[in-house]
């Protein structure tokens, strides 16, 4: 099969399974058969499905891309997020994924809430990363439950939002957040080599018109509009670190992004 073929299946594949504006494995479908097939079979169907998003894996290797998630995850739980932490905390994960940062976060941990816009991805996670202390759901499901936390934090995944959803999801995380609590949010920024949202609006060509309508979105945002973003949520004290030197994990390009760190 040429370049062009597979790239038309792999488009059309996306297409199929996808839930909505950056919701890939969003189609309620990619949940029920996650959730239908012997149990012997699901960490297999999973990772298959995991294959199918832009998010997750880079290599057609798969159980390979399984250990490189959680070996890398548990870098990023052990360096930035556990140090703030005690063991009775209650923790939100926004943007979840399949579960595996969530997972090496439950280890030291009272409860971690780990949160996604894709039921399919949702239904990965508990198959592949289920813990007695992880509940994983929607958005809406956690506003439902008016749970407040210790800590919220989110990697990879504020450089996938538009502008007026990164509001939404801000608003979110400063009514889960308890007075003292903590905030850890992972961006990039123009350095990173991404380009602005006005930079890509401004894009009027149709592959660039494409990719921002049905491609990963990947917006750099500065650090004065975070810092300002978080401060008007509610948050205090909001600082940004660059990450450069900070932690190393090969092949992902967190350690070279951003940091921002406030509280509630």
């Amino acid at each position: 099969m040429g370049k062009f073929a597979r790239d038309t299946v792999s488009a059309l594949t996306c297409r199929v399974t996808w839930g909505g504006s950056q919701n890939f494995l969003g189609a309620r479908w990619v949940e029920r058969v996650v959730d239908g097939v012997p149990e012997s079979a699901r960490e297999r169907v999973a990772l298959r499905f995991l294959a199918l998003s832009p998010h997750y894996f880079y290599d057609r290797d798969l159980a390979a891309e399984a250990d490189r998630n959680r070996q890398s995850r548990q870098v990023l739980a052990e360096e930035l997020v556990v140090p703030h932490l005690a063991p009775d905390a209650r923790v939100l994960d926004y943007g979840c994924g399949p579960g595996y940062l969530a997972a090496s976060v439950a280890g030291k941990v009272a409860h971690v809430a780990a949160v996604d816009i894709s039921r399919g991805v949702l239904a990965c996670a508990r198959v592949l990363n289920g813990r007695p202390n992880i509940t994983y759901q929607t958005p809406a499901q956690f506003r439902a439950g008016g749970d407040q936390v210790d800590l919220a934090y989110s990697f990879a995944v504020v450089q996938h939002l538009r502008t007026a959803v990164l509001g939404q999801v801000m608003d979110l995380l400063a009514a889960a957040v308890r007075p003292g609590g903590t905030l850890l949010l992972h961006f990039a920024m123009a350095d990173n080599g991404y380009r602005t949202e006005a930079d890509w609006l401004a894009d009027g060509s149709l592959a660039g018109r494409a990719k921002l309508r049905y491609g990963l979105n990947c917006f750099a945002r500065s650090a004065a509009e975070m810092t300002g973003r978080a401060e008007r949520a509610g948050f205090t004290g909001a600082v940004v670190e660059s990450l450069g030197g900070r932690i190393a994990i090969p092949g992902d390009d967190i350690p070279e992004q951003y940091l921002l760190t406030a509280r509630r």
